[in-house]
This record gives structure tokens, C-alpha cells and sequence, in this order.
């Protein structure tokens, strides 16, 4: 005795066609987060460039007035010994 051949519904094809749409959904909406994640890090990436640049400047600028200080100081000195001599 042969046994039919089992019969293949159309259920099994729509649910696994509704779990390939699931996944393709799920998969975009995960490569869109992760794509918002690294334009953040990038963004965050450009602000501390920027900070350092400007903290850089900042030192440069301290470093300029603080030689011209000791000039003048040193210049003063000079004129204090000249002036009690």
C-alpha cells in the first residue's frame, strides 16, 4: 500500500513569507539605528576636534601673555636697578 503524496497548504508559505517580511523590517530598522549611532559618534567626534582646537588656542594665547608679562617685569626690573644706581 502507497501512502499519497502530503498535500502542501498555503498556509505554511503565507507564514513564512510574513516571517521574512518581520525580518526584513526588523533588519532596516536595526541597520537605521545603527546608522543614527554612527552619525552621533561622528558628530560627537567633530564637537571634541573643535574643543580641542579651541583649547589649543586658548593655551597658545595664555602662553603669549604670560611671555609678554615676563617681559615687561623683566624690563621694569631693569629700569628699577638703572633708576637707583
Amino acid at each position: 500500500m502507497t501512502h499519497p503524496a502530503p498535500r502542501l497548504s498555503a498556509r505554511p508559505a503565507s507564514a513564512l513569507l510574513a516571517l521574512g517580511v518581520s525580518l526584513v523590517l526588523s533588519l532596516s530598522q536595526s541597520a537605521c539605528g545603527l546608522g543614527d549611532s554612527g552619525s552621533a559618534a561622528v558628530t560627537a567626534a567633530k564637537l571634541k576636534a573643535r574643543e580641542a582646537e579651541s583649547a589649543k588656542a586658548a593655551k597658545e594665547q595664555f602662553e603669549q601673555q604670560l611671555a609678554e608679562s615676563q617681559q615687561k617685569a623683566a624690563q621694569r626690573q631693569k629700569d628699577l636697578e638703572a633708576a637707583t644706581r
